[in-house]
C-alpha cells in the first residue's frame, strides 16, 4: 500500500496506525530502527522473514553491526482492537516523535516519521536526482 497517512501520538506513545494498512499488514509486524533515516520501518511479517535470512545466510562478520542495530531494537506490533499500537519509548526517541507523526506507505513495508522532520526532509529533497532516477526507471 502506497500513501502517506497523518495520525497523532498520545501521552503514552500510542497511535492509529491506518486501517488501509492494518490490511495489508495483517494481525501483527514488526517495527524497528531504519538504517539511514531517524524513522522507524514497519515490515510485515512475511518482509520482515525475508529480511532476516538474507542478514543470516551472510558471514557475521559482515552483519553483527546491522544485526545489533536491526535486532537490537526491532519489537513485534499487534494492534489493539481501536487499531492503536503502542510505538516503544526507544524507537520514539531515535525517531524523534513528537505528537505530530505521518505513516508512509512504502509496498510492503511503512514509515514513521516525525511530522516536522517529514516536511524537512521533502523540502530539502534533490528533484533533478529523483527525476534522473525515475528516467533510469522509465517512470
Amino acid at each position: 500500500m502506497r500513501g502517506e497517512f497523518k495520525s497523532t501520538l498520545d501521552a503514552k506513545g500510542r497511535m492509529n496506525f491506518p486501517i488501509k494498512l492494518r490490511e495489508e499488514f495483517g494481525t501483527s509486524f514488526i517495527i524497528s530502527k531504519t538504517i539511514g533515516a531517524e524513522c522507524i520501518k514497519v515490515y510485515s511479517m512475511s518482509d520482515w522473514e525475508v529480511l532476516v535470512q538474507k542478514i543470516k545466510d551472510m558471514p557475521q562478520t559482515q552483519t553483527a553491526a546491522i544485526q545489533r542495530f536491526l535486532f537490537g531494537s526491532a519489537f513485534e506490533i499487534e494492534p489493539d482492537k481501536q487499531g492503536r499500537v503502542l510505538i516503544p519509548a526507544p524507537l520514539r526517541e531515535y525517531a524523534g516523535l513528537s505528537t505530530d507523526i505521518v505513516i508512509v506507505g512504502l509496498e510492503g513495508r511503512a514509515e514513521i516519521w516525525d511530522k516536522a522532520k517529514w516536511d524537512e526532509l521533502n523540502a530539502g529533497q534533490d528533484t533533478m536526482n529523483l527525476a534522473e532516477i525515475a528516467m533510469e526507471l522509465g517512470i
